[in-house]
């Protein structure tokens, strides 16, 4: 098994958004803020070969968003994530899976391709699409205000699919690649879990956005459940110290995936990074 740590693109997101109750004074020192109260942000997705396979997992931004969109989270271009692939020697369509953790925009939004004209057409033509069944059915019929405005994006991506998987709990999906619901982010949030050759990698996505929400503390108001988001932690930070598994960030602008230090001590403590693309 080979991963590699694409990069979709660097973003700009509220800061207050991202660290919830936590204050500015603490998490500033970490991840400083522009003038707009925006902290930079990556948009990292592993790439798992393992033979036959070509995985990938979530997709970043895409290039669908309106002008006041792009104005409030300046994106950068959507085909860097494509770019990424052709320079491993791959095209769109060789990728066989796409795991989706969750339907977020920044997550769902690079499965299509918008034209200026308002075309849309599948990026990933060959692959087939896993989702939990249960995020999938609240992206298309949200059941309160909150949840209309968090999956707002994600119709007119989940539409544009056909080879779509549902699941429902924790899947195994090749002998080395599995899935596993965290919860916390979104009810149904499920973290990517690669086991081979005594290491591996649990990809956290939004349990874990960067590397300051190691902390378990410190987390994002976007969390609907922000104590499932701390069980969560707890759970795949023993898994990854148990079995010498890494762990990798959706959204952190210089640290792709660590090796977790011992537990005890200092809350943030990373003995290995691998730098964001």
């Amino acid at each position: 098994v080979t991963i590699h740590f694409l990069n979709a693109g660097f973003w700009w997101d509220d800061g207050g958004a991202q660290f919830g109750i936590v204050p500015r004074e603490l998490w500033e020192k970490e991840k400083p803020a522009n003038a707009r109260h925006r902290i930079k942000m990556s948009l990292t997705c592993p790439l798992i070969l393992t033979g036959s396979e070509v995985i990938l997992v979530d997709t970043g931004i895409g290039n669908r968003l309106s002008e006041r969109e792009r104005q409030i989270y300046d994106p950068e271009p959507a085909d860097r994530l494509t770019n990424g692939l052709r320079a491993l020697g791959l095209t769109p369509n060789e990728v066989t899976h796409v795991i989706l953790s969750h339907l977020h925009f920044d997550h769902v939004g690079g499965v299509i391709d918008k034209s200026p004209t308002g075309e849309i057409r599948p990026i990933f033509t060959k692959a087939r699409f896993f989702i939990q069944k249960a995020e999938w059915e609240l992206a298309l019929a949200p059941t309160d205000e909150r949840l209309a405005a968090a999956y707002r994006h994600a119709p007119e991506c989940l539409q544009a699919l056909e080879r779509v998987e549902l699941l429902q709990g924790d899947a195994p999906l090749t002998p080395q690649v599995r899935t596993s619901i965290s919860g916390g982010h979104t009810d149904l949030h499920q973290c990517v879990i690669v086991e081979a050759g005594g290491t591996g990698l649990i990809h956290l996505a939004d349990i874990v956005p960067t590397t300051s929400h190691i902390r378990l503390a410190w987390n994002a108001a976007y969390d609907t459940n922000p104590l499932g988001t701390i069980a969560a932690k707890k759970r795949f930070f023993a898994e990854a110290r148990a079995k010498n598994l890494w762990v990798s960030f959706s959204h952190d602008d210089k640290v792709a995936a660590a090796k977790l230090g011992p537990e005890g001590g200092k809350a943030l403590q990373l003995e290995e990074t691998i730098d964001v693309g």
